[in-house]
């Protein structure tokens, strides 16, 4: 049977930001909160809300915001985002701090953050990520 969380979109981090596609409606679009040149578009999707970073013309980060009903929905639906995400590199868990995971791609070029509280996930390009940190 298929779930919200089998067909959440797969998006390509630093793709240009006219090739975006989301198979959502718009809610939204703001600045980012500590990148004033960034946008973050929010969308509603199957399952919730996707976020998405775009910076300099291109995507850099995507926040999916679509609990699972249960944990077995959200490892499966976590197994998925990571593998795509990290593009067939390792992911190593950097900092647990009671709240949610952060982690990087073996290859230092992409950082992702699971919050278990919340079950959210957010992946998006250390450049990026250096410019908000």
């Amino acid at each position: 049977m298929d779930r919200p969380m089998d067909d959440l979109p797969l998006l390509e981090l630093l793709c240009a930001a006219d090739e975006v596609r989301v198979p959502g409606e718009l809610e939204s679009s703001r600045p980012h909160e500590k990148a004033p040149d960034a946008v973050v578009d929010t969308y509603v999707v199957d399952g919730g809300r996707l976020l998405l970073t775009l910076w300099h013309g291109r995507l850099h980060e995507v926040i999916y915001q679509t609990p699972a009903e249960s944990a077995e929905d959200a490892s499966r639906r976590n197994d998925r985002l990571f593998a795509h995400y990290g593009q067939g590199d390792d992911w190593t868990e950097i900092l647990d701090n009671g709240f949610g995971k952060t982690y990087r791609r073996a290859d230092q070029g992409r950082y992702a953050l699971w919050s278990y509280v919340m079950d959210v996930a957010t992946f998006g390009t250390m450049e990026f990520h250096r410019v908000m940190w």
